[in-house]
């Protein structure tokens, strides 16, 4: 729900209906916060949110874009980021593991 409300409004936004563009942004962004960020952990789509409102907030703003609103927006897209890496770089390792305990097992 949040990440096709605020790719709309980044459509929006490159469109120039920006009325249109900071509606669309205001309803992704309560929608990102009530209900993505619970589910973050559990699915990589969530993490789509974050790196879709820092460039709908861009495009929306234009050049009376705040730098710090700009730069918690893109801090937090690259925290949501490190987390996902993570979780599947420990996921990766984890099987690697696994994989390797059949093997002996086999011989």
């Amino acid at each position: 729900m949040s990440a096709l409300a605020l790719l709309s409004a980044l459509l929006l936004g490159a469109l120039d209906y920006h009325a249109a563009g900071w509606a669309l942004f205001g309803l992704g962004a309560l929608a990102w916060l009530k209900l993505d960020a619970k589910q973050l952990l559990k699915s990589d789509r969530y993490g789509l949110s974050p790196a879709l409102a820092l460039l709908a907030y861009t495009a929306l703003a234009g050049a009376n874009a705040n730098i710090a609103v700009t730069f918690a927006l893109a801090l937090h897209a690259l925290v949501v980021f490190l987390i996902l890496l993570s979780r599947h770089l420990s996921y990766d390792r984890a099987q690697g593991f696994s994989q390797q305990k059949t093997l002996s097992a086999r011989f």
